[in-house]
């Protein structure tokens, strides 16, 4: 058997162990040099997932903070015109309770005076009722006195009439 066949597997084969180990350790840099650019990227990821969630926490709680200041304005807001409006109404109702009593005042001041007026009025017509009650009694006085009169006169006429000495004297005689 020819030595070439031998001599030449082990060279190639040497051959191919020295570059095989070659590759070998070329591979496993770049396999290294990979994760560590793996690793690199990784981190940065990492970095920049922090840094944007940092941000959008950041951004998130300003967000917060401006809502809860939005909301507190408008509870404040809320508050102030619920108080004003409260202070409204208790002005409206004071003024309206001061109306009510000042107009009951004024009721009570009215009717007081046609509680006088009506007083006036009943003793003015008590008193014309009186005056038209003597007057009457005047005019019945008056005829009553008349009839009297009358009747006394009457009387005298009827008693002149019947006296002797009223009695015209006879006649004288008729000169002839």
């Amino acid at each position: 058997m020819n030595k070439s066949y031998v001599i030449v597997p082990i060279i190639l084969l040497a051959l191919f162990g020295f570059l095989y180990n070659g590759a070998l350790h070329e591979m496993a840099a770049k396999e290294t040099a990979l994760a560590e650019q793996a690793a690199k990227v990784k981190a940065e990821d990492a970095a920049r997932k922090k840094a944007v969630e940092e941000r959008a926490n950041a951004d998130a709680q300003k967000r917060q903070d401006e809502r809860a200041a939005a909301d507190k304005a408008k509870e404040e807001k809320k508050e102030r015109d619920y108080q004003d409006a409260m202070k409204k109404l208790r002005d409206e109702a004071n003024d309206y309770s001061a109306q009510s009593d000042k107009l009951a005042k004024e009721a009570a001041d009215l009717e007081i005076q046609i509680s006088q007026g009506r007083t006036e009025r009943e003793k003015l017509n008590r008193e014309a009722l009186e005056l038209s009650k003597q007057v009457e009694l005047a005019k019945i006085n008056r005829r009553n006195a008349e009839l009297e009169i009358q009747r006394m006169v009457e009387m005298v006429a009827k008693k002149v009439g019947d006296s002797r000495l009223t009695a015209l004297p006879p006649p004288p005689p008729a000169p002839k």
